[in-house]
């Protein structure tokens, strides 16, 4: 198959750990939507839609760039979004996030990608097309220490959606 176009997100990924506590907790609240499955959770920095393959080695040579800062995330609250979309937040984004997201998004801008206007709203999505909104029997609780982004491709096939990592880049730990 000759693939020419991508469809591609920068994103941070979950640790194994992390994306497994959060599945067991999604799969507690019986959501009547579709949920993403584990393998995929991440929380998205910028979505970039559909672009040719040539675009790659821009795409990474423009994540080599960025210096962010490693940081904690924390995903402590349960948030609904528009068509049933149903996703942890974060009640305080890290100062790190918010620079890391932006500069992406100045980066990609000034190489000529058009992205979504809306203002950026950190969270990770549990599962879309929710009718009803789930009703937790606990306050979430996630954490975990942000230490690389990623660009994902996203490909779908008879077994669902897969997320695929193509480049990833570390953030570094200020120094103190």
């Amino acid at each position: 198959m000759n693939v020419k176009n991508l469809r591609l997100f920068f994103g941070l990924p979950l640790p194994h750990r992390q994306a497994e506590a959060i599945d067991r907790w999604c799969r507690e609240l019986g959501l009547d939507g579709r949920p993403v499955a584990r393998r995929n959770l991440h929380l998205t920095l910028t979505f970039l839609g559909s672009h040719s393959v040539e675009r790659l080695a821009e795409l990474q040579c423009l994540g080599e760039g960025i210096r962010g800062n490693a940081f904690e995330m924390k995903l402590d609250r349960l948030e609904t979004g528009r068509h049933g979309l149903v996703c942890l937040g974060t009640g305080q984004a890290p100062e790190a996030l918010l620079q890391l997201a932006g500069e992406l998004q100045r980066l990609l801008r000034g190489a000529g990608y058009t992205l979504d206007e809306r203002v950026f709203w950190p969270h990770l999505t549990l599962a879309r097309d929710c009718r009803n909104p789930p009703l937790p029997a606990s306050v979430p609780d996630f954490c975990w220490r942000a230490e690389r982004f990623v660009l994902f491709h996203s490909t779908s096939d008879a077994q669902g959606t897969l997320y695929k990592p193509l480049f990833h880049w570390p953030l570094v730990t200020p120094e103190r």
